[in-house]
């Protein structure tokens, strides 16, 4: 059975997504994306990384460069274009609409949320964006908010956090995050939740340089950097870091690319860990508890049905997979 701790962090994983939506199990948006829309040249520029926000950041510096020395931008500039573009168009092809998700399920999972404390994850899609909205925001916060009157939303790491109030913090990005030609963090918004997908990947008016906030590296050292490379993203993990109450993790396998999560964790080795657990065999299991036993510092660790936990219900599943869905698990 799932845990119950009196006060806890949740830190999600990309589980709940696929429960929700099992078309959200594909491989890698990078894999996905060479399927179609990324050129011989924009392969050329990953260079065996599978990072947008590496690349596009990368581009972003190339044209900063070039214009400071008068160099012409305009080629640097249609290959940052033409990435953000294919990217943008992955992430419509998969992603759910808000309209194929019913109030139902997303206040299940807003009802679910509010018992932590804290909340972390690494998914990137809008599913936890449109639970926190359902009904209102409260309690929940994302640090996120004016500076000035008429802008966009922008992290504020001053904002603190109310006793009565869940922050609720991206570890890798999200769809409804941009970083702008400056490297801060915008927070995207609409008059209904569902514009949000439709702007994704499109151009920031009054910033051409801006791009999607998306953590997409397979490796944890990989991941590691391009979270320091992000004021946003370095505050989260640091956050995380931080926070010494009981955790549990849900949708994760805290696998080989999470060491960043791992080495965050340890930490507060003193505290309880509950991890889910997906139905597998015996042996399977066996193995998977013991690669993360050999990897948390902690005397309190316990393992659970994930189909035990309210967000493992099936009851929140809105679709089948589709036959024309790529294989694997949905990028972290």
């Amino acid at each position: 059975m799932a845990p119950q701790f009196d006060e806890s962090v949740l830190l999600l994983g990309n589980g709940l997504s696929i429960n929700v939506w099992p078309q959200f199990d594909y491989g890698s948006l990078f894999d996905h994306a060479q399927q179609g829309g990324l050129t011989s040249v924009d392969l050329t520029l990953f260079d065996g990384d599978t990072n947008f926000e590496t690349v596009l950041a990368g581009l972003n510096t190339a044209i900063r460069v070039n214009d400071t020395l008068g160099i012409e931008t305009a080629p640097v500039y249609e290959r940052y274009r033409g990435i953000q573009q294919a990217l943008g168009r992955v992430i419509r092809e998969v992603h759910v609409t808000r309209g194929a998700v019913p109030d139902r399920v997303l206040e299940a999972i807003r009802a679910e949320l509010a018992q932590y404390e804290w909340i972390f994850t690494t998914s990137y899609d809008l599913l936890l964006y449109w639970a926190m909205a359902c009904g209102g925001w409260k309690p929940f916060i994302d640090g996120f908010r004016y500076r000035n009157p008429g802008t966009y939303l922008e992290f504020d790491p001053e904002r603190e956090v109310e006793h009565d109030e869940v922050p609720v913090y991206f570890l890798h990005g999200a769809l409804h995050l941009v970083v702008n030609g400056s490297g801060v963090t915008w927070k995207l918004r609409g008059g209904d939740l569902q514009t949000i997908l439709d702007q994704f990947g499109d151009r920031i008016e009054g910033d051409p340089q801006a791009r999607p906030l998306l953590v997409t590296e397979g490796s944890a050292r990989d991941k590691l950097r391009a979270i320091e490379g992000n004021s946003y993203l370095a505050y989260v993990l640091a956050r995380l870091r931080g926070v010494n109450l009981p955790v549990v993790v849900f949708g994760s396998r805290l696998g080989k690319s999470d060491e960043h999560l791992i080495d965050a964790l340890n930490e507060h080795p003193r505290r309880a860990i509950a991890i889910s657990m997906q139905r597998a065999s015996k042996r399977e299991m066996a193995m998977q508890q013991s690669d993360v036993y050999g990897r948390l510092e902690t005397d309190d660790l316990i393992f659970f049905d994930a189909e035990t936990h309210p967000l493992g219900d099936q009851g929140l599943r809105c679709g089948e997979r589709s036959s024309e869905s790529p294989p694997g698990r949905q990028a972290s």
